[in-house]
């Protein structure tokens, strides 16, 4: 991932507020952003080469594993045309997500799912989405290096290189922000460590709690 080259973000502020705006179309990325890869990651390098990680170790995608001869990078690749089945469909949800789709759907926006994962693991990943009850309205098949070429109003996404392109090419970005997130490469992008923050910088208000 990180040989991707990364757009000069040449657009000020993109931020759409969600709750106010005509139709939108979202693009949502799954990695790190609807599910949480990395703690089965870190169980897959476990199991094949006996070393213990940490996901705050994981700052980036060429991350070498100590004591191998492999990248975090090229383990998430093998796990994934190894064993798909376990992998992806063992992934856990980020708190949340199912209820941000829910809450975009609902403002009445589409929401396409962009993804760098291969193609042929698709149809699991639309099974992942079906279990957790996630909605959305179609599965990008062939999702370009830059995703910055695809048609959308806004790319949520927790890979910095993925905003910045989204950004140069006049669209809306928010970063999902996980360890190797670089929120500097993307400073006009909204940036979130979680959905209800994400949410609330992209309009989505929640009425305050009653006391007793």
């Amino acid at each position: 991932m990180n040989s991707f080259r990364v757009s000069q973000c040449i657009n000020p502020s993109m931020t759409v507020r969600l709750d106010t705006t005509a139709e939108q179309t979202i693009l949502i990325d799954v990695d790190g952003t609807l599910c949480a890869n990395t703690p089965r990651l870190i169980e897959y390098v476990r199991q094949e080469c006996g070393i213990e990680l940490t996901r705050e170790e994981i700052t980036e995608w060429s991350f070498s594993i100590p004591g191998t001869e492999y990248d975090i990078g090229e383990m998430l690749h093998r796990a994934i045309d190894e064993r798909p089945e376990w992998f992806l469909l063992g992934m856990d949800p980020i708190d949340g997500a199912a209820d941000a789709a829910r809450w975009l759907h609902s403002q009445g926006h589409t929401i396409r799912i962009a993804t760098h994962r291969p193609p042929e693991s698709h149809p699991i990943t639309t099974q992942w989405l079906d279990e957790h009850d996630i909605p959305y309205d179609e599965m990008v098949l062939e999702v370009p290096e830059n995703k910055g070429r695809l048609d959308g109003d806004l790319l949520i996404d927790d890979y910095h290189v993925n905003i910045a392109n989204a950004l140069a090419a006049g669209k809306a970005g928010g970063l999902f922000v996980q360890p190797y997130s670089d929120p500097t490469a993307c400073s006009e992008a909204v940036v979130a460590e979680t959905w209800d923050g994400m949410l609330a910088e992209l309009g989505r208000s929640r009425p305050a709690a009653s006391g007793d």
